[in-house]
C-alpha cells in the first residue's frame, strides 16, 4: 500500500432492540473475507438459541477501505477482526450507510 495505508474489509453492523427498532451499531474490520465470515460466525455462535431482546447483526454489503498503519496492526494482531463504533473508514460502501456521529 502507499502512504502508510493498508487495505481492510469493512462490515457495518446494525443493532436491533425489541420495542425500539434498529440503529447503526458500528463496524468491524478484517484482513480477508474469510476472516470476516469467521468473525460473524463466532458472533452468532455466542448468541442464545432464542432471539434476545437486543442484538447486533451485519448490515449491508462489506467493502474495502484503507486504514492507517496503527489500525491495520490492530486488525492484523486480532483473531479475525476488530469492532469499532465510530465512523467507518472509506466511502461507507455501496449502501451509503455512514453514522451521523
Amino acid at each position: 500500500m502507499n502512504n502508510g495505508k493498508h487495505e481492510v474489509i469493512v462490515q457495518k453492523w446494525e443493532e436491533s432492540e425489541r420495542g425500539w427498532g434498529t440503529r447503526s451499531d458500528g463496524f468491524s474490520l478484517h484482513l480477508t473475507d474469510a476472516d470476516m465470515e469467521a468473525y460473524i460466525k463466532e458472533y452468532w455462535d455466542r448468541m442464545p438459541d432464542s432471539t434476545p431482546n437486543r442484538y447486533s447483526r451485519p448490515d449491508g454489503t462489506p467493502y474495502k477501505a484503507e486504514v492507517d498503519a496503527a489500525t491495520f496492526a490492530k486488525v492484523k494482531n486480532s483473531k479475525n477482526g476488530v469492532r469499532d463504533f465510530g465512523r467507518p473508514p472509506g466511502s461507507g460502501g455501496t449502501d451509503g450507510w455512514i453514522p451521523a456521529r
